[in-house]
């Protein structure tokens, strides 16, 4: 408790980020590697696009593209494919800003870098890299305020152990054991007689 106390009092205590102002490049290569797997999704569509129209016209490209999002929002399977999908982002877009809220980064401002995002049967499995200064400890500290954060349930931080800078941040977001429905048992047809009591 000591130590976890000390841990978050220098945080309090360390200047905010942007001490240090990188370039206009350092700032514009940093956001498209953030932003990487959404430049390119909209590169890939915009190409699609672009192939689609030059073969059937802008017009019928059109109705295909409705009736493609339709199909993927009405069909069940790709429609959970779609959820996961906007959940990793979600959360990958939340666990930064709640680390720069939290100071949870070096005294330049670096945040933890994201290696990897993806989706578990109860949420999203994810993979940082901590800067010199961050811990794993200090990133299980704030446990309760990274779940508010990433509107998740329970939030688990694990540390790799063989490289002590990686650490597995799980969000769980909801409980596959909790029924929503009740569960009917087949044995319920079955009419049991009842033993004799006797006198």
């Amino acid at each position: 408790m000591v130590s976890r106390g000390y841990r978050a009092l220098g945080r309090e205590l360390r200047p905010g980020p942007g001490v240090k102002r990188r370039s206009l490049l350092g700032r514009l290569l940093g956001w498209v590697f953030r932003h990487l797997p959404e430049v390119l999704l909209v590169v890939l569509l915009v190409r699609i696009w672009q192939v689609t129209a030059e073969q059937i016209g802008p017009l019928w490209t059109t109705v295909l593209a409705i009736a493609a999002a339709v199909g993927l929002v009405w069909w069940r399977r790709s429609r959970r494919w779609l959820g996961a999908v906007l959940g990793c982002m979600v959360t990958r877009a939340r666990l930064r800003a709640a680390f720069h809220e939290l100071r949870l980064s070096r005294r330049s401002g670096r945040l933890p870098v994201t290696l990897a995002i993806l989706p578990t049967a109860v949420g999203e499995r994810v993979w940082l890299c901590c800067p010199l200064g961050v811990s794993a400890e200090d990133i299980a500290n704030e446990t309760d305020r990274l779940c508010a954060a990433c509107f998740a349930r329970d939030i688990r931080i694990t540390r790799d152990r063989r490289f002590s800078a990686l650490v597995i941040v799980e969000v769980i977001r909801r409980d596959p054991l909790a029924a929503t429905t009740p569960v009917t048992s087949p044995l319920g047809r079955f009419d049991v007689p009842r033993p004799r009591q006797s006198r």
